[in-house]
């Protein structure tokens, strides 16, 4: 195999001479440690652990672990590669990591914590207490890493911020997808906006076809003629089709929380002790999803 200089090999990122500013970046060494750090180790022993202790665990046959563990390594490589982690994993995340998997998962076995996102409304008020807490932690910890990349290349900073535009996107277009679903939204606004833009034509059209009107009466007149039947309006409106709605089943969004917290360790990137820390918890929080329910979709057929 063929090294340059800086010690990589075939093309792989040389974790030591990796810029923290770089976009991505792929060690295969790292990758593996990575895996082993944050999926194979710690799934296996949290739904030990949690069976041991009763806590909440979704059933899963053979077939559902392996679909899981396929998604886990497709969505491992995405956040190794786009979240740097060539560059700044260290054993702080990981050290960071399976106390705040366990504590996560103790966390949810408080009975006012036995909720879901959706249910917001009838949150009880621990729920609330343990929501706004952990909402306050994370934004101090985006305050400061938003801070630490405003010290590095303008550039970085804007690619930084305006990444949470990605997973904005995509959660607008489930929303749509949803709204589109049950009610067949995209369409229905169509059909409404050629409806208004006939309706417009025909109001233009319609002081020409009255003076057309009167010419053709006057010329009846003069000939001595008189009609019979009345003449047809030269636009007649047929009766409009009801809209059919071509989805024969409805849809339903469900964000988990473990597709809070994979896209937030896209952002927990830099290789400061706190990032790092931050790092490992936001990483223990997405795998006590996977490991208690397994990847849950955030667009669902009801």
């Amino acid at each position: 195999m063929n090294s340059d200089a800086s010690g990589t090999v075939v093309g792989f990122s040389d974790p030591p001479n990796i810029p923290e500013t770089a976009l991505f970046s792929f060690n295969p060494l790292v990758f593996l440690y990575f895996m082993l750090a944050f999926y194979f180790v710690p799934y296996p022993l949290y739904r030990y652990v949690a069976h041991k202790l009763d806590w909440e665990l979704n059933t899963k046959t053979p077939a559902r672990h392996w679909s899981d563990t396929m998604f886990g390594c497709s969505y491992g490589v995405i956040l190794f590669v786009f979240g740097n982690y060539s560059h700044c994993f260290s054993w702080i995340t990981v050290v960071a990591f399976y106390p705040a998997l366990f504590g996560y998962g103790l966390i949810a076995e408080l009975p006012f914590t036995k909720t879901s996102l959706p249910n917001i409304r009838n949150w009880p008020m621990g729920m609330w207490v343990v929501f706004l807490t952990a909402l306050g932690i994370i934004l101090a910890f985006a305050a400061f890493h938003i801070y630490i990349a405003a010290t590095l290349t303008i550039p970085f900073v804007a690619f930084y911020v305006c990444g949470l535009i990605i997973p904005a996107f995509f959660f607008a277009l489930s929303i749509f997808l949803v709204k589109e679903v049950n009610n067949n939204w995209a369409r229905t606004k169509y059909h409404a906006w050629r409806a208004q833009k006939r309706l417009k034509k025909e109001t233009a059209s319609a002081p020409a076809n009255v003076t057309q009107d009167e010419k053709t009466e006057q010329d009846i007149e003069a000939n001595g003629e008189s009609s019979q039947q009345p003449v047809p309006p030269p636009h007649a409106d047929e009766p409009e089709q009801p809209l059919v709605n071509p989805y024969n089943a409805r849809a339903s969004l469900h964000l988990h929380h473990w597709q809070i917290f994979y896209t937030l360790a896209f952002f927990t990137r830099f290789t400061h002790p706190v990032s790092q820390v931050a790092s490992g918890i936001v990483l223990a929080c997405y795998m006590e999803g996977i490991c208690a329910y397994g990847y849950d979709c955030l667009v669902n057929d009801d």
